[in-house]
């Protein structure tokens, strides 16, 4: 017999499931590998501990984390909710484009022209930028050291994901901080400038591939260097401004 669904229907319950203040921040912190409940709410300021038992509590009845290790201490995505991560980088991507084009000054385009991130939101937002560029390559593993914080970066049929720690063999390392990874995801440095400024080892083909798939290349990171330049130009005395124009 065949079964029809009411879609609206299915979507509200999902934003049921999900769209409950802080929900989407915890899974997110949770795409880049288990973490202790201490380290949740660390990395959630404004959270309370209160707040935080339920949200996990609930997204553990909803079968998208569970407990990790022997203990309750440590909490890890389940494979549904690791399913999740697509939708995330499409929302954060969404995000970065939406607040861009807002006019005027704004907290969330504050944050985009940063340079005072947390490795992790860096570490995740390389993830986004290298999976919507998708540019070819074969599989490889890459280790990346930000600011003395551990990731490996997994490229595997196309696309890239991220893990926290560095312990997995890999064909190549670059090590640097915030700053150069902010700068060349914004298009202010490119790759040159970019590998100057960092200890690189290993295959250098497979650093410059994954370098490339976070610099502007992505069309949204195209947008975002343009409207840096523009930004620029705009703050520029109005000789300065024209000689930039007609260059």
């Amino acid at each position: 017999m065949s079964r029809t669904y009411n879609q609206d229907c299915i979507l509200a319950y999902a934003f049921d499931l999900l769209g409950e203040r802080w929900t989407f921040l915890i899974i997110r912190e949770l795409f880049l590998g288990q973490r202790r409940f201490g380290d949740l709410h660390a990395a959630l300021p404004g959270i309370g501990t209160n707040l935080l038992s339920k949200r996990l509590k609930e997204l553990e009845e909803a079968g998208l984390i569970a407990a990790a290790g022997d203990g309750r201490a440590q909490y890890r995505l389940t494979d549904t909710g690791e399913e999740l991560r697509p939708t995330a980088r499409q929302l954060m991507l969404w995000s970065i484009k939406y607040f861009m084009e807002r006019p005027g000054e704004s907290a969330p385009k504050a944050c985009i022209f940063s340079n005072d991130l947390t490795p992790d939101s860096v570490a995740l937002a390389i993830e986004m930028f290298a999976n919507e560029a998708a540019l070819a390559h074969a599989n490889y593993v890459m280790q990346l050291k930000i600011d003395d914080h551990a990731y490996t970066y997994y490229f595997m049929n196309g696309e890239m994901t991220a893990r926290r720690g560095g312990d997995t063999p890999a064909v190549a390392r670059l090590e640097t901080d915030v700053a150069t990874l902010m700068q060349a995801m914004r298009g202010e440095i490119y790759l040159d400038e970019t590998k100057k400024r960092s200890r690189l080892g290993g295959e250098a083909f497979v650093i410059d591939h994954f370098i490339a798939s976070f610099t502007p290349g992505a069309d949204v990171a195209f947008e975002v260097a343009e409207a840096i330049k523009q930004r620029r130009i705009e703050r520029r005395p109005a000789a300065v401004k024209r000689a930039a124009v007609t260059a």
